[in-house]
């Protein structure tokens, strides 16, 4: 991974590190670090391991960030959710990409975990993104779904259909132990 594209993802990987600090107990949280593989060593970066993902083989070919969002709305009411953000090795110039750790079904998550959302669509032309915004966009995106866009079209049915029966289903997704 070229330096400059190294030094970009680490200062980003620090904004972001930091700000997940900068809650307090008057401040809602929003995302709690965990890891990342850039602590593990420059050259130690873990390829994509999820099944259903066509991402590069390539051991340089991402940087993982390990932590945990935490939606307000109902049904999450703050639980943590666990999620991985991938930087391909042409970041900031291509989004990350988001997974979320969890089996969840949410009108926006494929079902392989990645989290659809425009912001992250690299087909998109956008301009450069923090790591603190891409956060801030899939907590909102948790809680509020965008049903016109939705990967999961049964799951979007249930949402807009019947609020009470969505909400149990993420309750059971959310209340399982996450081993990690």
């Amino acid at each position: 991974m070229a330096d400059c594209v190294f030094d970009q993802i680490y200062k980003d990987y620090k904004e972001l590190k930091n700000w997940s600090g900068l809650s307090d107990e008057t401040s809602r949280r929003v995302y709690e670090h965990q890891s990342c593989s850039l602590e593990d060593a420059r050259d130690n970066i873990p390829t994509d391991e999820r099944e259903n993902n066509n991402a590069s083989s390539d051991p340089a070919a991402f940087v993982v960030i390990y932590g945990w969002i935490y939606p307000s709305s109902e049904p999450f009411n703050g639980k943590k959710l666990p999620i991985q953000i991938r930087l391909a090795k042409a970041y900031p110039f291509l989004p990350p990409a988001v997974y979320m750790g969890i089996q969840l079904r949410h009108p926006n998550i494929e079902k392989n975990g990645r989290i659809c959302i425009e912001l992250l669509n690299p087909e998109t032309e956008s301009e450069y993104l923090s790591l603190v915004k891409v956060v801030e966009a899939v907590v909102k995106l948790m809680d509020e779904p965008d049903t016109d866009s939705s990967i999961d079209t049964e799951t979007a049915a249930l949402y807009r259909d019947d609020q009470p029966q969505y909400n149990r289903n993420i309750m059971a997704a959310v209340n399982t132990p996450v081993s990690r």
